[in-house]
């Protein structure tokens, strides 16, 4: 086995101030200069960023039973409990036993028809020529379909406290991630630590009597419903694990298809030619009616626009692992308890998978033998392996329904230079998004 290759840092802090200030520019350049497999050290964590689409499936396959979330995943702990993300080993793969049924295509398609009416419903309130902030809207709209499909529509409780605490809760870990907070240690009372407390309290007060109201009123055509039906040999979900469940769908299926809707329409906005196709098969297959789930398979165009979106622009742009015990990687060996670092937006990128990788060019997706030779770790926006994202059904068909309806009725063009990136937990854009909304076809959006 060959030494560590990579940068030792700084004492004490290690590269935090370079990963910090530049997480993705700092892992191109780790890359560029170390190749498929780097070590580097962040404080008190020393991390490996894995590059190789079959090395990554390696660890992600064959080597995940002895590898769990990363610590980063503990400050997530807090706002989401026990639920899928944060859970390991026998509670995590009894949760993941129940859920799963719920998520396969078959059952996430009987949501179709609210993720549209919820999108057409929202794009109504829009009148041509009007300025829009295209993130806020893209947030409000999948923060309504989440919180339709997960606790229905009949519910006589306000919901928007749930939104509200867990945008105040994912601010602070984005703080205390990759902000001065993380050289603070959590035991120090901070002001905007006693402010995440508040705001869990906030949200646990609203879910569960969402749950209590889900109980009195009876099973609706929602998720929570189905957290609460769910058995196994065991028995149920306990309220506990229904509100951690419930909780952990929420941010999960909130921010990141409302990320991929907001670049979808950055990355139309700044390539016009690729609007044509997208008009001409959302006409073809849907006329004037609205979407249903049977539509989704004759979107291909629709779908392949949303693929090269994530491709150039994932809404996870990395996430990490633990390993428990020495793992192999190439001609490394990497000790039990480092970390492992998978960036999707490295990957996403590499010319050696991606023929001219920065382009946005949907056509790639429609090309079938060009799919088929693809590296299966070479597009990972929802992660692989035994942990590959449970809801990722539910997100591609509402992100492309979505996007469908949206172009239907009309046109979003985003009216400022391409917003800075903010890698957080997510792929964030740095600010507002100014964007404005005009007739069907219409590209100067009034």
């Amino acid at each position: 086995m060959s030494a560590w290759p990579g940068r030792p840092g700084w004492p004490v802090v290690g590269d935090l101030v370079g990963f910090g200030s530049d997480p993705l520019g700092y892992l191109e350049r780790l890359a560029a200069d170390w190749g498929d497999v780097a070590h580097f050290r962040v404080v008190d964590h020393d991390l490996w960023l894995v590059s190789n689409p079959d090395d990554i499936e390696r660890l992600l396959v064959r080597d995940a039973k002895v590898l769990h979330k990363d610590q980063i995943y503990e400050l997530l702990r807090a706002p989401l409990g026990n639920g899928l993300v944060t859970s390991e080993d026998e509670p995590w793969r009894r949760h993941r036993k129940l859920l799963a049924p719920l998520f396969t295509p078959r059952h996430v398609e009987a949501w179709a028809d609210t993720m549209v009416r919820c999108t057409r419903s929202h794009v109504a309130t829009f009148v041509p020529g009007q300025s829009i902030d295209l993130q806020h809207e893209m947030m409000s709209l999948t923060q309504r379909i989440v919180l339709e499909t997960l606790f229905g529509s009949d519910l006589k409780v306000d919901t928007n406290q749930v939104g509200q605490a867990i945008d105040r809760i994912m601010e602070h870990f984005v703080a205390e991630a990759q902000g001065p907070l993380r050289l603070v240690p959590s035991w120090v009372p901070m002001p905007s630590r006693r402010r995440t407390v508040h705001a869990i309290a906030e949200l646990d007060r609203a879910v569960y009597a969402l749950i209590e109201a889900r109980r009195r009123a009876g099973p609706g055509d929602d998720l929570l419903s189905r957290l609460l039906a769910a058995t196994d040999e065991e028995g149920g979900l306990s309220d506990l694990e229904v509100r951690d469940e419930a909780v952990t769908a929420f941010v999960a299926g909130h921010e990141t298809t409302a990320l991929a809707l907001t670049w979808t329409f950055v990355l139309l906005s700044e390539n016009p030619t690729a609007w044509g196709p997208l008009w001409d098969e959302v006409d073809r297959v849907l006329g004037d009616r609205p979407a249903v789930a049977a539509d989704f398979p004759a979107l291909r165009h629709t779908a392949a626009v949303v693929k090269e979106s994530m491709r150039l622009l994932p809404p996870v742009w990395g996430f990490g692992r633990q390993a428990q015990q020495d793992v192999v990687v190439g001609s490394h060996r990497i000790p039990a308890g480092h970390n492992l670092l998978v960036c999707p937006w490295l990957v996403h990128h590499d010319p050696r998978w991606w023929p001219e990788p920065r382009w946005f060019w949907p056509e790639r997706w429609l090309d079938e033998a060009f799919v088929a030779a693809l590296p299966r770790m070479a597009w990972i926006p929802f992660g692989a392996g035994p942990r590959v994202c449970i809801g990722n059904h539910f997100a591609m068909l509402e992100v492309v329904l979505a996007l469908a309806t949206l172009v239907q009725a009309g046109t979003l063009v985003t009216t400022g230079q391409r917003p800075a990136l903010l890698p957080s937990i997510t792929l964030r854009p740095v600010g507002v998004v100014p964007a404005r909304w005009g007739a069907p076809g219409d590209l100067a959006g009034g």
